[in-house]
This record gives C-alpha cells, structure tokens and sequence, in this order.
C-alpha cells in the first residue's frame, strides 16, 4: 500500500509542477554564464538555461532550481504556502577549515581571493584573481613583480619601465594572446592561442587550475577549468623523503583508484604519479610537466558528467615557495 501511495503522491507532484510551467518556453534572459563556481543548468520545466541556486537561496520546481552537481535540494519544510523553499543539502560529511566545521554543499570564503565549497569531505576552490598566477612574458614585462592596490583585493602586474604598466585584466588577455599552440586551424583561419595554466588552489588534495583559451568552434578566449591534485592530503607519510634526502621529487600511486569529485565518482580508475614532500623548509616540489585529459564521472543518482583533470608528467623541486 505504501509505495502505491509514494507514487501516486510523486505523480501528482510532477503533474503539479508541470502545470505551473510555461506552454511555451521564453529563454530571452538566458544566462550566457554565471558567477565562478556557479553551475549553468537546466530548469525544472526542462526550457531553459538557469543558473543554480546555492544553499540558504530560495528555490522552486520551476525557474529556481537548486545546484545538482553540489547535492542540494529545495526544502519546503518552512513554507507556509509551499511555494518557496531554501537550498539544503543532502547529508554529505562535513569539511573542517582552520578548526572550523562547515556543512557539505556550503560556501566558503577562505579570503578575498577564493571561494570555496564544501563537498562531502573534499574542498574545492575557485582562484577570484586568476591573472595574478599568469606572469607576464619577460620581454614584453622584465623583472614582473605584483603590486597590491589600495582599496583592492587583487593585485596588478607591474614591470621595470614606467611605460609598460599591465593592470590585472590587461595582463591576462595579453599572456593569452601571447603563448601559441600549434599552427591553429587552417580551415578556419583560427590560430590557437592559450595561456599556461595556473598554479592548483591546493597544495595537497583536489583543487583546480585554470587558463584561458581560444581552442573552441567560436575561436575566442575563454576561461578553461581543469581539477588538478598535486598530492594527497593523507599519504604524507609516504611521498617524506627517507635515507638523508633532502626532497623526494615524484611518486606514483601504489595502486589504481577512482578519482571522487562532489560525490560523484570516474569511471575508469588511473594510477596518478604525485609530487613529493622536502624536509627543509625552504624548498617545495611542484609539477614540472602536466597534460590534461577528460574524465567521466558517474553519481550514485544516475548523473554523468565529463571533467578535465591534471595528469601530472613530472615534477621538480625548487627553492621558489
């Protein structure tokens, strides 16, 4: 009897929330994007493109849709009418930042340079001053140096001669037009240009890395994320350096694994070569060469999705923390 009531009660709902949707879809004030680390997605009408709501938003069945890929649900609970609820998520273990407990699916800003998110366990970030891990080429910009500006929380490059001054957005078209790959597509007439990626948000565990890039059908410069793991937050121990060494410069995994990200998982398992650890304190390993490569993901849910991920080559170690 019970689950021919459940259903029953999950037909009438979507029968109800179908019927508070347009006839006919209007997508004129569709988001072309939205803000960093926001998803893009589909709404509840299955019309138009809509950008998620975060935990603590308000949300419906309809236009207000709540972020899939963070594991949030829109919670009627509190609603005397029903016709609003807020963003909670699932039950997700929690991540602990600088002794502080915050929930799975809540954001996070660690400092006015990032934005984080809690997902189940792991933390992902988004750099808010990506240009300040792009340097500028030495001979368009010697002796390169970051300036702080006052009332600013990014910094802009600034170079020896007083006549070349490249503020942050300047700087970062600049480096991306700069650096080419390949011969482009003669087809086209597309030349592909691309900027080296940045720096992972996190010295151990998954983080993300970004660039810029014209490598797509519209041949323009566009913001490209890749996850990246430099190294594991739990294997210290093994990727330590022992008998006298100094640094121990790469390692592979003992095994293959799965890559988890927001609850989801790839399909395929790898076997990861990370950057090791230095005893001395002045000195680091960081990846040398990395390539990137597209992973598929699956959740429990029946959702599938595809992620670029760091595959790291080689690493080195170096005096430059």
């Amino acid at each position: 009897l019970y689950p021919i009531i459940e259903f029953c009660a999950c037909f009438v709902l979507k029968k109800l929330v179908f019927a508070l949707c347009p006839r006919v879809c209007d997508c004129q004030s569709e988001p072309r994007s939205c803000q960093v680390g926001v998803s893009l997605v589909t709404d509840g009408c299955n019309c138009c493109k809509v950008c998620a709501r975060q935990v603590g938003d308000e949300c419906n069945d309809q236009e207000k849709v709540c972020d899939p890929h963070r594991n949030l649900f829109c919670d009627y609970s509190g609603s005397r009418s029903g016709d609003l609820g807020v963003c909670r998520a699932q039950n997700g273990r929690p991540c602990m930042h600088d002794g502080t407990r915050i929930s799975s699916g809540s954001m996070f800003q660690p400092s006015c340079k990032l934005r984080c998110w809690c997902m189940d366990g792991a933390e992902g970030c988004m750099p808010l001053c990506a240009h300040e891990t792009q340097v500028p080429l030495a001979h368009l910009c010697p002796n390169a140096r970051l300036q702080p500006v006052q009332g600013e929380c990014c910094s802009r490059w600034v170079c020896d001669s007083p006549r070349v001054l490249i503020i942050a957005a300047f700087a970062f078209r600049t480096i991306a037009s700069s650096v080419a790959r390949g011969r482009g597509h003669r087809r086209s007439g597309c030349r592909q240009q691309a900027s080296m990626w940045s720096h992972c948000t996190k010295t151990c565990g998954l983080g993300v890395s970004t660039r810029v890039s014209n490598a797509n059908t519209e041949c323009k410069l566009k913001r490209e994320v890749r996850l990246c793991e430099v190294r594991p937050c739990h294997q210290a121990q093994s990727l330590t350096p022992k008998y006298g060494k100094r640094c121990m410069k790469q390692k592979r995994a003992p095994h293959k694994e799965h890559i988890v990200y927001s609850g989801c998982r790839s399909v395929r398992t790898y076997k990861p070569r990370y950057c090791g650890l230095c005893k001395a304190d002045d000195r680091c390993c960081t990846p040398k060469t990395t390539r990137t490569s597209t992973v598929r993901f699956e959740c429990e849910d029946g959702r599938a999705f595809y992620k670029r991920v760091m595959v790291i080559k080689s690493c080195r170690c170096h005096r430059y923390c």
